[in-house]
């Protein structure tokens, strides 16, 4: 059956409404689910009438419990779990047709350097810091299309924007990496963030000063560490007769997942290649030091190289790579 069908809705326009029996809920709740499943357990007035619900049957779903109100003109199915992803739809839902993901939101959808789903952050054209507890609404005039797209089906800051809006959380150290995660898998280049990053800047502008500092170690044509200087050190260990190490390694301590540059999982011996030099900010040590007494715990032994270290001392590099190796073998 439709909900325009009179035997599947029959149960629906009764004077006294009753709880419809599970094969009724199931006909009628195919096209509402549905759609809902698209938008993360969301689905709002004007879709269900325009699907064939009417009004009155969303008024006698709702006091049959089958439909949950999230906020005005906007519904969930009963029993639909309660996700970070779905807090931010109907964030989106209060914000206007207009709002988007963004900040350290859009960081977490976009899954750059340590951020992870939590905060709801989005950006909007009307006045207001909140839209419900938790939820924050950042007014701003800069959200031209360039600076719009689509991501796991919620409207987003694109990477660009995202990171340069991350200025006014973040220390330019983390902000860097962040910078060079996010060129490393091809979400944005360092051109691009110093052209937007030019148009955005004006006195006042809430962490424009960061993004410029972390940008002054990245000229526009600078390669990401992700990509060529951690190709460039695998290949002078394998080179030297080590055997090959996996790139990028994820490894997950609690909710959060690092990546580890080059790694040997089987001995737990990993090489973090630091490329550029970084700001030592107290909130970065502070991160740095979490970092690895996590991977510490864990047993792995990590060991740093620089781009002085490739291009300077290469030999001392396999050396002191090597000797963590061996050191494992031997244990």
């Amino acid at each position: 059956g439709s909900p325009s069908d009179p035997d599947s809705t029959r149960y629906l326009t009764t004077a006294s409404p009753r709880v419809p029996t599970p094969e009724e809920a199931v006909s009628f709740f195919e096209p509402v689910a549905a759609l809902a499943a698209t938008q993360h357990g969301t689905i709002s007035r004007a879709q269900l009438i325009r699907i064939g619900v009417s009004p009155r049957q969303i008024r006698t779903l709702t006091s049959n419990g089958m439909l949950e109100r999230l906020a005005p003109a906007l519904y969930t199915l009963a029993g639909s779990s309660d996700t970070w992803e779905r807090r931010l739809a109907v964030g989106l839902h209060r914000a206007g047709p207009l709002a988007l993901v963004g900040a350290r939101s859009a960081s977490a959808l976009w899954r750059l350097d340590r951020f992870r789903p939590g905060h709801v952050d989005l950006l909007g054209f009307w006045q207001g810091a909140r839209t419900s507890t938790g939820v924050r609404v950042h007014r701003t005039i800069d959200l031209p299309t360039r600076d719009r797209t689509v991501l796991d089906r919620l409207p987003v800051t694109t990477p660009t924007r995202t990171l340069i809006d991350m200025g006014r959380y973040v220390g330019a150290g983390r902000l860097g990496k962040m910078m060079d995660d996010a060129v490393h898998r091809d979400l944005t280049t360092y051109e691009e963030l110093h052209q937007r990053c030019g148009e955005l800047a004006r006195s006042g502008r809430n962490g424009i000063a960061t993004v410029q500092e972390a940008l002054a170690d990245r000229p526009g044509g600078a390669v990401a560490p992700g990509s060529d200087f951690e190709r460039q050190v695998r290949t002078l260990l394998t080179e030297a007769g080590l055997p090959a190490p996996v790139l990028q390694h994820p490894v997950t301590c609690g909710l959060i997942t690092y990546l580890l540059d080059l790694a040997w999982p089987d001995q737990l011996v990993a090489v973090e290649c630091d490329g550029f030099r970084f700001h030592r900010m107290p909130e970065q040590l502070e991160w740095d030091d979490q970092r690895r007494n996590e991977l510490g715990l864990r047993g792995w032994l990590v060991h740093h190289v620089t781009w002085r270290m490739l291009h300077d001392d290469p030999a001392g590099l396999v050396s002191g790579v090597r000797r963590a190796l061996a050191s494992r073998s031997s244990a």
